[in-house]
């Protein structure tokens, strides 16, 4: 016998889903068995930090079916809460909270509370942030266009050859480059638009030692290897001819040893700040007596930057500071490398100067977590407050769709998205960058049909490769994740050569070149086909609502009242057939069959069914 009922992702017990904004009436409605009978019933919203506390009597409304409403209009300023209910007048469980499974329950103690978040939006969501498809591109991985010549001590490999995972001295130098170039990225084009992409995420394009670019030497500088200022703009506006935006990736939180503003070995120098205490660097940066510095995870090449530095802030975020200054030379957006390392000191000047350059720019983060309650270095951060963050790299969801493809474990994929229906703005919900894979996890084919080898040596990675077996099976799981990463709230983006069958285990494996010539054709007209379903408005705006999640079974809907539109996404996984009941006639948009009332799905069989009447 069911005792309570409350889900806050349904506008029946919570009149709007998810984040609410500030000071906006709405009502909570729990629902109880009349066999519990409480005296009454408080509903208890605390502040984070127990700083805030509010407590509402909630009043009896009409009851039916064996169950009594009890209702409580809220309004709350700007802020995370937490929030119970607490019933008198029982001699048993007389706290009312959320159970693992995400479904309401009582407790004697230690009442698990619901999360509330509370949003004030300061600036515009950019219109054209989850339009299309993103993909995202190491430059030097994806495509070569004429010669590129390799400068100081680098080396260049041939074309589809295992990366490096240390030198044969051991030391791991990112130092082997393939030659892929800006000129390479603008011939694909063509070939980028054919699968609906409409946004290019770069990683590090600035001058840097490495291949991968995170180690910054001079922002001022497209990397040689890349190209040229010029090489820049004209990938912009041959990108905008195809209503393309391009998004820079934004690495504020530290530079690289040898840079211009460190120059710890002189590359650049007598100066830097690691040479002269009176550089006008030196106070990025925290310096000790005995010559030791702050690094971003103890790694020595790269020097973390003080966000509060006056002089470091003005040159990032002033008026000509580099965040406004690529924005204005073509860029659209920036994705900001590990921007739970980078205060709110210069995270909400980086977002102020942004937006001011160009109110339509898109700043992304990458947060790994519940990018609504993060907590980093003790901290509580507000990047979805609507003063910070348009979205964040959607880790959870990445994560939930992975187990469930792999194993058929439903709920745990239903407990990732209740999460961030339920505490996210839906103005950040519906902007999610879903990823499978990028540059810093195993490819998603891997993921899902190799071996797990987390826990092993690179020097075992590096030989392990995909049976064609193994192959064949994780196409299999990889065209049922793709689907679901194309068809949830948010956009998709996809990692270079995902879509066309590209494998390897973590980095440096996963950074693999783009197989040209040697692509999984038929996997491609596929990415294809989903790609087309982005060009609906429905699964780019339209209302999620979950159907079933159980018994390796995940079914939900996308409506759109604006576009009078009604699809059904259902996926099996589980050992048996499954009925989707329909109520009504759809048709498939993978394969145009047509069914009525009912659609029966075979084990890892799915549908993305639109209603026809």
């Amino acid at each position: 016998m069911q005792y309570v009922k409350y889900n806050p992702t349904d506008e029946f017990y919570k009149s709007v889903v998810g984040a609410v904004s500030e000071n906006n009436r709405f009502g909570i409605r729990l629902q109880l068995n009349q066999i519990v009978n409480p005296s009454s019933v408080k509903l208890k919203i605390f502040g984070d930090g127990l700083l805030q506390k509010y407590e509402y009597v909630m009043y009896k409304d009409a009851s039916g079916g064996g169950f009594d409403n009890y209702i409580a209009d809220v309004s709350l300023p700007k802020g995370l809460y937490f929030y119970y209910f607490v019933m008198e007048g029982v001699d048993y469980e007389k706290y009312i909270g959320i159970g693992d499974n995400r479904e309401a329950c009582f407790y004697y103690d230690n009442v698990r509370p619901w999360q509330l978040s509370v949003y004030k939006k300061k600036y515009e969501t950019p219109a054209w942030l989850n339009k299309g498809v993103m993909y995202q591109i190491m430059t030097d991985r994806f495509c070569k266009a004429g010669e590129t010549l390799p400068y100081e001590d680098k080396i260049m490999r041939s074309w589809g050859e295992q990366p490096f995972y240390r030198d044969d001295d051991g030391i791991v130098r990112n130092r082997d480059f393939f030659g892929g170039n800006l000129k390479g990225i603008i011939s694909k084009l063509p070939y980028l638009s054919s699968l609906n992409v409409k946004t290019l995420y770069l990683n590090p394009i600035f001058k840097a030692y490495s291949n991968h670019k995170y180690d910054t030497e001079d922002y001022e500088e497209i990397d040689p290897m890349f190209g040229t200022q010029d090489d820049f703009t004209e990938l912009c506006a041959e990108a905008e001819k195809l209503g393309m935006k391009i998004i820079l990736d934004g690495v504020f939180n530290h530079v690289g040893s040898s840079s211009k503003y460190f120059n710890r070995g002189k590359k650049y120098g007598e100066g830097g700040a690691y040479n002269d205490v009176d550089s006008p660097y030196r106070d990025w940066f925290n310096i000790n007596a005995d010559g030791s510095y702050e690094c971003w995870w103890n790694f020595q090449t790269l020097p973390r930057i003080n966000a509060s530095s006056l002089s470091a802030q003005k040159y990032f975020c002033g008026k000509n500071g580099i965040v406004p200054r690529y924005l204005k030379a073509g860029a659209s957006g920036w994705r900001l490398d590990v921007v739970d390392e980078i205060a709110d000191c210069m995270l909400d000047k980086i977002v102020s100067s942004a937006k001011k350059a160009d109110p339509q720019a898109a700043i992304i983060g990458e947060v790994w977590e519940d990018a609504s309650n993060k907590i980093d270095y003790g901290v509580r951060r507000h990047y979805l407050d609507g003063s910070q963050l348009d979205s964040v790299m959607n880790y959870p969801l990445k994560d939930g769709i992975v187990t469930y493809v792999k194993n058929g474990d439903a709920s745990a994929l239903s407990a990732v998205v209740f999460d961030e229906i339920n505490n996210y703005p839906k103005f950040v919900r519906n902007n999610l960058m879903n990823i499978l894979g990028t540059h810093d996890t195993v490819r998603i084919l891997t993921n899902l049909a190799g071996e797990n080898l987390d826990n092993s040596s690179k020097e075992i990675m590096a030989r392990q490769k995909l049976t064609d077996t193994q192959y064949q099976y994780g196409v299999k799981l990889l065209k049922i994740a793709a689907l679901l990463q194309y068809t949830m709230f948010g956009f998709p983006c996809v990692f270079y050569g995902d879509e066309a069958g590209a494998e390897g285990y973590k980095d440096p494996f996963c950074r693999v070149c783009y197989p040209w010539n040697s692509e999984n054709n038929l996997l491609i007209d596929y990415y294809r086909r989903l790609g087309e379903l982005r060009k609906m408005p429905v699964f780019c705006d339209g209302d999620f609502n979950e159907i079933s999640a159980e018994n390796g079974v995940y079914a939900f809907s996308r409506v759109s009242v604006e576009t009078q539109t009604s699809v059904m996404v259902a996926v099996n996984r589980g050992c048996g057939d499954y009925s989707l009941y329909l109520g009504g006639a759809y048709k498939d948009l993978l394969t145009g069959r047509k069914y009525s009332e009912q659609c029966v799905i075979e084990p890892y069989g799915f549908v993305v069914l639109v209603k026809i009447q």
